[in-house]
This record gives structure tokens, sequence and C-alpha cells, in this order.
């Protein structure tokens, strides 16, 4: 019997090795191939753009929408409703009605119209109290109303309860009105300024003091307006038009249509001038006045005591 030898035994997969390298040697050239060409293969050109898709289904025809859009989503009857309105503060875009006559219990006793209407002053009495009191633009009067203009005879104000333009006039019925406490008539009474002679005066300091503590008052008994220089129109003055009878003009013996011209040598002319020299008698223990009248020039002489 002939025994083999294991050393002469082929290996099991000895005639799969040929495949293998077939397969090794192919690859490597496959891949050398594609080094090669790889630059070739590359798009040279940019792809070409695609539209968004819409997301509206074309299969739904708009006129499944006309209940949405004939209707208002705020209303069922599909009528817009007007724009909201804060009824406190009104409508800017309503004119508002005119002003009509007050019932409220006032009476307008005088008006002093200034070139700036804020500055405008009012006397009115609150029927009842016996009182006047001085109001200007922007003042509440009693809780009752808010005075919008000072005009002349006349006053425009907000009714607080009605919320409605109303205004009060002066009463026509005579010239004779009291402008405040203090103020006494021609007809009678103790006189607080007191004439000592031709255009001499005395007044009592205390006296002076209750009329310039009361500046609002003072103005409102009389009415003056600029004097101009004819030609050059510069203010040399103020001449008064009107005073009430009575009022404390007439008892400095001033009289209608006088221009006064300075204070104690210094020229009136601006309102701002007349209103300092006015504040300096309180301390002053005597004034001369400047007056023109009737085209003559006249002193007047106040002794302060």
């Amino acid at each position: 019997m002939i025994s083999r030898n294991p050393k002469n035994q082929r290996p099991p997969f000895e005639k799969w090795y040929s495949y293998i390298l077939f397969i090794f040697v192919g690859y490597c050239i496959a891949d050398l191939a594609i080094l090669a060409y790889r630059d070739r293969m590359l798009p040279q050109t940019a792809p070409p753009s695609h539209p968004k898709s819409s997301h509206f289904d074309s299969g739904i025809s708009r006129g499944a929408y006309n209940t949405i859009t004939n209707r208002n989503i705020f209303a069922s009857s599909g009528v817009i409703p007007d724009a909201l309105i804060d009824k406190s503060k009104g409508s800017e875009s309503q004119k508002e009605a005119d002003p009509v006559p007050s019932q409220l219990p006032l009476n307008l006793i005088g008006t002093l119209v200034h070139s700036n209407p804020d500055k405008s002053i009012a006397a009115i009495e609150v029927r009842g109290k016996n009182q006047v009191t001085s109001y200007s633009p922007g003042k509440e009067i009693e809780g009752m109303a808010s005075i919008l203009r000072v005009e002349r005879q006349k006053v425009i104000f907000r009714n607080l309860n009605s919320n409605r333009l109303e205004y009060i006039e002066m009463k026509k019925d005579g010239n004779k009105v009291a402008f405040g406490a203090g103020v006494k008539s021609s007809g009678g009474g103790a006189q607080e300024v007191q004439r000592v002679g031709g255009n001499n005066f005395v007044i009592k300091r205390a006296d002076l003091l209750k009329y310039t503590n009361d500046l609002s008052s003072i103005l409102m008994q009389a009415r003056a307006v600029p004097n101009r220089e004819p030609g050059t129109g510069n203010i040399n003055g103020f001449r008064l038009l009107d005073m009430q009878p009575g009022s404390i003009y007439e008892q400095l013996g001033l009289q209608r249509m006088d221009v006064i011209k300075s204070v104690d040598g210094t020229p009136v002319d601006s309102p701002a001038k007349a209103m300092e020299l006015y504040n300096t008698l309180k301390n002053s223990p005597k004034v001369t006045l400047q007056v023109e009248r009737n085209g003559k020039s006249e002193t007047m002489t106040y002794n302060i005591q």
C-alpha cells in the first residue's frame, strides 16, 4: 500500500488565486482611469434653476373663497363698521357747535383784551356770592366753567357739566358798574385820593397798597391804548379811552383821552415799562405823572402818606 505525503497536498483555495489577482488588477486599472478622466466627468455649467413650487392647490377654484371675501369678519351683515372713537374726547374731524348763551349764574362785569389772548382778563361775578373775581383763559370758574377766550365785552367758556360751548356778555343797561371791592362811586362816599389844590393829590399808603395788590381789578376800571407819534409810529405813552365813574383813575384826576407820557420822568413807552412803574408806587413817597391833555402837558403830583 502506498501512503500519500501530506506535504505534497495542494492548498484548498489555490484554484481561486488567479481570479483574485485578476479582479485586483482590474480594480487598480479602473481607479487609475477614473483619476485620469475625473475632471472631464464634472459638469462645466450650473444646473438649471427650478421654480418654487406653489402651495396653492390648483384643484380648488377661487370661487370657493367668495364666502370669506364677501363677509366682514367683524359683522355678519357684511358692512364695515365705523372707526372706534373715544367719546370722552370727541371727534376732532367734527366741527364743534357754536357757543350759546349761558344759563349759569355768572355776570360779566368787564373785560380787558390783551394783544396776547392768553393775557386777557375778564371780571366775573358769581351770583349769590357778591364777589367779583378776575379770570384769564384756561382758568376755571368755581368748578362750573373753563374759560376759552376773552373778547370785547364777551367771554366764551366751556360748561363743565354739559361740555358745550357757552358765552356771557356785559349788560347794556347802564355805564355805572362796580369793578371790585373798594371802588367808590362818584355819587358819594369818602374819596381815597384827596385833591389838595391844582394837580396836587394826597393818598394814604394803605389805600395805595390795596389797589396795587389787586392789579387785575385796577386794569378793569379803564381802557387804554398805545399812543403813537405821527409819522414814526413809535409809542410815546398810553391814552385813556374810557374809565368807570368813581374809579381810582378818576380820583387821581385823570380824564378821558388823557395821554400818560411818563412817571417820575421815566417815559412810558411799552406795556412792560408801564407795569414796572406801577409796581414802584408801593415804596415811593412821591410820584409825579406827566400827562398830555388837549395838546398841553400837565404834571400830576401825588404825595403818599
